[in-house]
């Protein structure tokens, strides 16, 4: 791999600013490019795919949206937790940054978040990015490290390549990525991008059966695991910004061999295929923004028996849309005001799903979110918002009846900008439901830019 950066570095001149024209001089960047963006939406499936070791089952399907790990009013949390909306193409856009959510979950625990990224140059024509990120919610325990070795703007001619391999703990759980492609300010960005979805794994079984070493279950690969993606941003059409994405997950073949004589071994193969879009429309002459997104997942799980008998067959499907309206008014006055309008559908059908409390096979949401912050002074504001949460868990047993229901909740925010470099917001929620106990949750959400 460093041959390979060495390489284009000796064969390719660069640019001299390596990161994103968001990016601006460090420590001093530039105001915030306010506007919503799908990226970290996209990415973070990805990112779900890589981390084996992050979700419930370690050798279970690639989503594992897991229901009986939740509670009704568990999205309210999340989205209580996030980022504004108004930041999130800011964030995208750059290439260094950090941000974070601390935010209560029950008495003893704490729903948590922490995003970081940094980029360096590296040679004449080549920089290296680092990213971590952690998150710690009912359904993902996980944390990936991620180099890049970048290559932007190549010879001036707009392509560029990345080298992504992600370093992790288990080396079984080694991914390594590549993404390829074409980019011109103003006009478009494509992407193309090949996952290699634990691609040591095979080594690392060699090894530790070479020495004896003990293994619950050996996971052998019959295949390479392979993940292909394909992306392509406007940015051409006056006030309009447009994303697309296409993704699979080739049929991957994997033994399993327990050591347990009484656990049957199996072969189990895994696909997936998904798709997104997203399309922003500025208003013009004022700081108004208007979008809409979906996205779609459909994954597989099939085990059979070393004789080819099926065993189980576990699909999932996901389907998560948004509209949205942002608007930013009074910019530097007293009633400096951004105002967040959003309504979301998720729908999720979970056909084989099975748990100790019951199955839930299909679980759908709708959410809307009206969310203020106001900054009478530079420094200091409040921060005001509504989230409605009405799910419809179906199911066998006791687990779809609790999660389904209709939950309000009000969340009250102090803010402080110290601008361009750091957003933060803290306070606690106000359930709007049961009169009996009205404090619900409280919680602290950060962003970092230098």
């Amino acid at each position: 791999m460093f041959a390979v950066a060495l390489l284009c570095s000796a064969v390719f001149g660069g640019p001299d600013d390596v990161g994103a024209p968001e990016d601006g001089r460090r420590f001093a960047p530039p105001a915030v490019h306010e506007g919503w963006d799908m990226r970290e939406q996209w990415d973070g499936v990805w990112r779900r795919f890589q981390d084996r070791n992050g979700r419930p089952q370690l050798q279970g399907p690639l989503l594992q949206w897991s229901p009986e790990l939740q509670r009704s009013e568990y999205e309210l949390a999340l989205v209580a937790a996030e980022q504004p909306m108004v930041l999130e193409r800011d964030w995208n856009r750059r290439t260094r940054g950090a941000r974070l959510y601390v935010h209560s979950d029950d008495e003893f625990s704490f729903f948590n978040t922490l995003r970081i990224k940094e980029r360096v140059r590296m040679g004449r024509a080549g920089a290296l990015g680092v990213r971590f990120d952690r998150v710690e919610v009912r359904e993902i325990h996980g944390s990936l490290f991620q180099l890049n070795f970048a290559f932007p703007n190549l010879a001036g001619s707009g392509a560029f390549i990345e080298i992504r391999p992600v370093a992790r703990f288990e080396k079984q759980d080694l991914d390594v990525e590549v993404a390829f492609g074409w980019a011109r300010t103003g006009i478009a960005r494509v992407t193309g991008r090949v996952f290699s979805f634990d691609t040591f794994n095979n080594a690392s079984d060699a090894l530790a059966k070479q020495r004896d070493a003990e293994q619950a279950v050996r996971v052998v690969q019959r295949n390479a695991a392979i993940g292909t993606a394909l992306e392509f941003e406007m940015f051409a059409i006056p006030n309009v910004r447009a994303e697309l994405f296409l993704g699979s997950v080739l049929p991957s073949r994997s033994l399993l061999d327990y050591a347990d004589p009484w656990v049957v071994d199996f072969e189990r193969t895994q696909s997936a295929l998904l798709g997104g879009m997203w399309i922003e429309w500025a208003v013009p002459g004022v700081p108004v923004w208007v979008g809409g997104s979906t996205q779609m997942i459909s994954t597989k799980q099939v085990n059979v028996d070393l004789h080819g008998k099926p065993l189980a067959e576990t699909p999932e499907r996901e389907l998560r849309s948004r509209a949205y309206l942002l608007a930013h008014l009074g910019r530097g006055t007293v009633g400096d005001t951004t105002i967040e309008l959003s309504g979301s559908y998720r729908d999720d059908q979970l056909p084989r799903h099975t748990s100790e409390f019951g199955s839930v096979t299909r679980d759908r949401s709708w959410t809307g979110i009206a969310r203020t912050t106001w900054m009478p002074t530079r420094v200091f504001g409040l921060e005001l918002t509504y989230i409605g949460l009405e799910r419809a868990a179906e199911g066998v047993g006791e687990l779809a009846p609790a999660l389904s229901g209709s939950n309000h909740r009000l969340v009250t925010r102090f803010a402080f900008a110290f601008d361009p470099n750091v957003r933060l917001t803290f306070g606690v929620g106000w359930d709007l439901d049961d009169r009996s106990n009205r404090y619900d949750q409280g919680g602290m959400t950060l962003t970092a830019r230098w």
